[in-house]
């Protein structure tokens, strides 16, 4: 957050510009995040403390896919862990809300930054 407040205050370009580029910069890190967790929940699996309910969740795509629906607080229910897999899910649910919460107050920060 404080990479993006401090690069659209430097930035050359004009508000709306700066406004992209923060929206723009989180996003990616949102989803960086979210691939992050579907990397722990890829490596939990394979040592064993948990898993998915699910027969067909084999692919990576499938994980990242779960972790995303998570990250965002989404909950579609279509997967879900099992075993202490559940914990991380906790985890990474209030982790996204955070983060996203934090995202918003950055985006409102940039916004009107431009209008002192």
């Amino acid at each position: 957050m404080n990479f993006v407040m401090t690069a659209t205050k430097r930035a050359p370009f004009a508000q709306p510009s700066r406004l992209l580029f923060a929206l723009y910069t989180l996003a990616i890190a949102h989803i960086v995040e979210a691939g992050l967790y579907a990397l722990g929940f890829s490596f939990g699996e394979i040592i064993g403390v948990g898993g998915f309910a699910q027969e067909n969740v084999d692919t990576f795509m499938e994980v990242f896919y779960f972790s995303v629906v998570n990250y965002s607080s989404l909950g579609l229910g279509d997967i879900y862990p099992t075993g202490h897999l559940r914990f991380l899910a906790g985890v990474e649910a209030l982790n996204g809300f955070l983060l996203i919460s934090c995202s918003a107050s950055t985006i409102f920060l940039v916004v009107t930054r431009g209008k002192e």
